[in-house]
């Protein structure tokens, strides 16, 4: 019996959590996958890049968002692309550059986008929130519905062009032990104490989306958007757990520091703590668990991926 097709899939993001849980589920949990995995980095001589060069039918790929037509140059007949995107210089240049990958993924021939959004809440289909990060990565999700619906049209080909969509909601890694971290924890607490908010491990986004790729073809996958929760908390709770697990306070920068950093970053993160606060993620963690039993709750991702989980293990 011949070997099955191999198949090829630019992962972006390839040398921080999401895209490196991916590979590593792949590589790791799926060692039979029929992929061979182009991984984006800017510096193909740092330590990440080397590590992810070293598993198994992993390549490197050179470059970064700002020319999409140079990194596909580098990925032959790509299958799949791996799109998560990041407003570190603001929404709108994550929108532009989100779309440019998008147009340029399906240009090169990607039979199957899966893209790392955000869930918005109850009407996640058509509300772009107040949020600008949210709603840029909203905008960049119609403009890959509308293309792969655009591809399939123009597609003589046999094999349909699909897409997947995360929908992660707050991630554990905001609560880092760095200013950061402590500037979180203080924002959530002037949100109101008492409300709670839904976390999930960028590594389990990672996860889901090795899954996306394998089944890209499947109901519940194909051309379908997939929220993602694994705990959701109050501050006390929260405070409580980190307690038991590090020994250690869950420490928050002053009260006036967070109002000005929430008034300073109103765009960023104050916007989003308000609409938290008012509004909240939509999905539900047990439906999220019931699909998805690997999903870490926040005691699991203190304790296994978290900054302290070296500390616990002395």
């Amino acid at each position: 019996m011949s070997a099955p097709l191999r198949r090829n899939i630019l992962v972006t993001g390839a040398t921080g959590k999401q895209g490196r849980a991916l590979i590593q589920s792949l590589t790791t949990h799926h060692p039979t996958h029929p992929f061979t995995l182009y991984a984006l980095t800017r510096k193909p001589t740092s330590r990440a890049s080397l590590e992810l060069a070293a598993l198994p039918n992993v390549r490197l790929v050179t470059g970064d968002f700002s020319n999409p037509a140079a990194i596909f140059a580098q990925v032959p007949e790509p299958w799949g692309m791996f799109l998560m995107t990041m407003p570190l210089q603001g929404a709108a240049l994550e929108e532009r550059q989100g779309k440019a990958l998008v147009k340029a993924g399906l240009e090169a021939g990607v039979k199957h986008v899966v893209f790392t959004a955000t869930d918005r809440g109850k009407d996640v289909e058509n509300d772009p929130t107040p949020i600008a990060h949210f709603a840029s990565k909203f905008r960049i999700e119609k403009d890959l519905i509308a293309g792969v619906a655009t591809a399939n049209q123009q597609e003589k080909a046999n094999e349909e062009v699909t897409y997947t969509i995360l929908r992660p909601v707050a991630f554990y890694e905001n609560l880092s032990p760095d200013f950061l971290g402590r500037a979180f924890v203080g924002m959530w607490t002037l949100s109101k104490p008492q409300s709670k908010i839904k976390f999930i491990s960028t590594a389990d986004v990672g996860r889901v989306g090795a899954l996306a790729f394998l089944h890209s073809k499947e109901q519940g996958y194909k051309n379908a958007g997939i929220s993602l929760a694994g705990e959701e908390i109050d501050i006390e709770e929260a405070g409580r757990i980190f307690k038991e697990v590090t020994g250690k306070e869950m420490v928050a920068t002053y009260g006036v520091v967070a109002r000005g950093l929430k008034w300073m970053l109103k765009e960023q993160v104050g916007t989003m703590f308000d609409w938290i606060r008012d509004v909240g993620f939509g999905v539900e963690v047990q439906t999220v668990r019931e699909r998805f039993p690997f999903v870490m709750g926040f005691r699991q991702w203190l304790l296994e991926e978290s900054a302290w989980k070296t500390e616990e293990k002395r």
